[in-house]
């Protein structure tokens, strides 16, 4: 009975991965993979189990148990991965140019889930997160204001706490300006709340347009870049401190 009933486990798991999956899902080519290896390992696992019910060979006893010490390291595997990818490592997918020109639509990262766990997100840091507006929905960010600080965007520069941020990571000349008339803005941030922005400040959907970010929306912090292979390598963050000094002020 246990032949059977891992069987149709695989066989149902396998199949619902292969239903649901679509093509922009993080991991897609590897996803489908598993998927298909569930499904194929299943549905030879019934048919051993078939054959080993109506007959009386002993070949079918020894292949049926050949196949079941087979699936069940491909099941131990499958466990230990889907843990990592929970708690360790996610993978993510650039989608669209908002975080030009550092990151780029359809690049493949590596998302770090655990250092959050043991240390707040910092300032220049680029995370990927759950969309507030839809959870559904993972968007990538760089950090800009922390929890307690007022965020002051004007005449297209970033005043935190007063102190004009210096954003070595954008392009020289970069500014920022918002959709309000004046084309600036002032919030200050509660506890766990984050203010974050596209490093393509003209084209991104971000803090300016739906609002604060919640922690608890926070997945993780991009850590590495996957694909394309000349991208290949460690995100890299800024340096801290990252305020300038404006001439005649003493911080």
């Amino acid at each position: 009975m246990k032949y059977l009933l891992v069987a149709l486990i695989n066989t149902i798991y396998g199949i619902l991965l292969l239903t649901t999956l679509k093509p922009d899902t993080p991991g897609f080519i590897l996803i489908l993979f598993v998927a298909l290896i569930l499904t194929i390992m299943g549905l030879v696992g019934l048919a051993m189990w078939l054959w080993q019910v109506i007959s009386t060979q002993k070949e079918a006893g020894s292949a049926i148990k050949s196949w079941f010490q087979i699936i069940k390291g491909i099941d131990i595997l499958l466990v230990l991965g889907l843990l990592f990818r929970s708690f360790i490592l996610q993978p993510f997918v650039v989608e669209g140019n908002s975080m030009e020109t550092n990151f780029h639509n359809q690049e493949f990262l590596l998302v770090d889930r655990i250092s959050y766990k043991f240390r707040s997100p910092q300032r220049g840091e680029v995370i990927v997160f759950r969309y507030p507006k839809n959870p559904n929905e993972d968007y990538i960010k760089r950090i800009v204001g922390l929890p307690g600080e007022t965020v002051n965007i004007e005449n297209g520069k970033i005043y935190i706490n007063d102190n004009l941020l210096n954003e070595g990571y954008l392009p020289l000349g970069s500014q920022t300006f918002t959709s309000t008339e004046n084309g600036s803005l002032k919030t200050t941030l509660g506890p766990k709340e984050y203010f974050v922005l596209g490093d393509n400040r003209q084209n991104s959907s971000d803090s300016r347009e739906w609002g604060i970010l919640p922690q608890k929306n926070i997945i993780g912090r991009a850590w590495l870049i996957v694909f394309p292979f000349q991208d290949l390598g460690k995100v890299k963050n800024p340096p801290r401190p990252n305020f300038a000094r404006i001439p005649g002020e003493v911080f």
